[in-house]
């Protein structure tokens, strides 16, 4: 006898199991990265320090709760052979999961606006090579600001440029100066790399427009993180997306009917997945 369930169903349970075993995977690398490697002198990033907007965070939740309820109405409709109410419902998840991703790319855009990436936010400033690439990075941005202030919105006489000014004259190395017809030779070898971190974060806190590599420690470490756990899960809601397109079609060409309701239900066990992943990383990277 075989088990209690169609083919469909099993088969579909069993992609959800790899699909637990990959997230788990994800998620406790990212909890033990956080538990183990911070100190109390260099702790984790807070969500403030890398830009994550709670509240945006806490409406993407809201948004993925209620689709998991459009989509069990949808199934529920058609089980009634209530069709164009299914397929209203579908549509309905639609357009919510078409806002959760809305909010993402806002998130994501905030993130590469304020240079938040792997690999480019300053940290172990103390270390040579590090310290060096990041001083170069942030010269570089320096000088762009200060050359084209409009690609950033800003005016040439800006509180904003002319502090972009000031530090740029501060990073660089000032071996002689004139006094009057003299010249005296100076040992200022200009801003170390953890000094140029404070002073570029001093900076953003006043003028948050500005483009600009932050000083983050465990950083990069955090932009690797999120982007990898953020990015997957998006890419799987992408793809619920496109299963509810496709059911949308079909119902504009007539083509559902009560004999598709195994469908509704496999779509949305699916899509109740990919709302529990999100119920985990909401937590994890915005509240604790």
């Amino acid at each position: 006898m075989g088990l209690p369930l169609s083919n469909g169903k099993l088969a579909l349970w069993f992609f959800l199991v790899t699909e637990v075993m990959f997230f788990t995977g994800l998620i406790g690398t990212y909890i033990v990265l956080r538990n183990g490697t911070p100190t109390k002198e260099y702790p984790w990033p807070k969500p403030h320090d890398v830009h994550l907007v709670e509240w945006l965070g806490a409406v993407n939740t809201f948004v993925l709760i209620c689709s998991s309820v459009t989509v069990v109405l949808a199934h529920w409709a058609l089980s009634h052979n209530r069709v164009k109410l299914s397929l209203q419902l579908v549509g309905a998840t639609l357009v919510l999961g078409s806002v959760f991703l809305g909010i993402k790319a806002v998130e994501y855009r905030s993130k590469f606006h304020h240079d938040i990436l792997p690999g480019h936010i300053g940290e172990r400033l103390e270390d040579v090579d590090s310290g060096r690439e990041y001083v170069r990075r942030v010269r570089q941005q320096l000088e762009h600001t200060v050359e084209h202030p409009e690609q950033a919105g800003l005016g040439a006489d800006s509180d904003a440029v002319k502090g972009c000014k000031k530090l740029l004259a501060d990073m660089n190395p000032k071996d002689e100066v004139k006094e009057g017809d003299r010249v005296v030779t100076l040992a200022d070898p200009g801003l170390s790399p953890p000094e140029v971190g404070k002073r570029v974060n001093e900076l953003l806190h006043e003028h948050d427009e500005l483009h600009l590599s932050p000083a983050i420690p465990f950083g990069n470490l955090w932009a690797s993180c999120y982007f990898v756990m953020t990015g997957f899960h998006a890419l799987h809601v992408l793809g619920g997306l496109v299963i509810f397109v496709l059911i949308l079609v079909l119902g504009l060409m007539g083509r559902i009917g009560r004999q598709h309701e195994s469908m509704f239900e496999l779509t949305g066990l699916y899509w109740h997945f990919v709302d529990i992943v999100w119920i985990f990383l909401f937590p994890l990277l915005y509240l604790v």
